[in-house]
C-alpha cells in the first residue's frame, strides 16, 4: 500500500538526489573520438573520411549493418569513420561493396 506524504516524499528526494549525482558523474560528454593534438586517436585507425558529418554517419551505419564497430571524429581533412584494427579489412570491403 501506498505510504505516508512523508515516506513519499523521501523517496522522491532520493530518487532525484541518485539521478543528479549519476547526470555530475557519468554526464554526457563529446560524442566519437576525441583526438590528441597531434590527430592521434588512440587505437582506432581511419578507413574513410567524408567531407560532413552525415557523409561520415551513413558510412558509419553501413559499417553497422555489416556487424564493423566504428565511430566519427572530425579531422582536418574532413569527418573521419575510424575502426579497431582488427576492424580494418572487414570494413573496407564493406565500404568498398556498398
Amino acid at each position: 500500500m501506498v505510504g505516508s506524504v512523508g515516506e513519499i516524499f523521501t523517496a522522491l528526494a532520493v530518487v532525484v538526489l541518485l539521478a543528479g549525482v549519476l547526470r555530475w558523474t557519468f554526464g554526457t560528454g563529446p560524442k566519437g573520438a576525441v583526438p590528441s593534438d597531434d590527430g592521434d586517436v588512440g587505437l582506432l585507425e581511419t578507413v574513410a573520411t567524408a567531407p560532413t558529418r552525415e557523409a561520415a554517419e551513413v558510412l558509419a551505419a553501413r559499417l553497422a549493418r555489416e556487424k564493423v564497430r566504428s565511430t566519427i571524429a572530425h579531422g582536418e581533412a574532413g569527418w573521419n569513420v575510424l575502426v579497431f584494427p582488427g576492424d580494418v579489412d572487414d570494413a573496407k570491403v564493406a565500404l568498398r561493396a556498398g
